[in-house]
């Protein structure tokens, strides 16, 4: 289990890793988590709303249009690697999807 504060650094790391791999012109699909990942993205949100009943969904949608790009990286992560699961924000905290 990875929060986002340590797994997008660790998805950079295995994206450079396979790009170093292509270019070696060995099979960068071997560049794979052992073990399945579970990355909790649960710090990011900010509150600009509050007080009223649509407050985390005007949140979650400043959020996501702030961060467009971080959020198109995970969602290929996600895909380019068959042991990675991104939980989104506003699922729950690494704490919660940890139990």
């Amino acid at each position: 289990v990875l929060q986002d504060f340590t797994g997008v650094p660790l998805l950079c790391d295995l994206a450079a890793m396979r790009s170093c791999a292509r270019r070696l012109q060995r099979d960068s699909g071997l560049i794979e988590p052992v073990v399945p990942v579970d990355l909790v993205v649960d710090h990011s949100v900010q509150v600009d709303h509050y007080g009223a009943a649509d407050s985390l969904r005007r949140n979650m949608a400043l959020e996501f249009e702030r961060n467009h790009e971080r959020y198109a990286f995970l969602k290929w992560g996600q895909q380019a690697f068959e042991r990675l699961q991104v939980v989104p924000p506003g699922v729950g905290i690494v704490h919660q999807v940890n139990l």
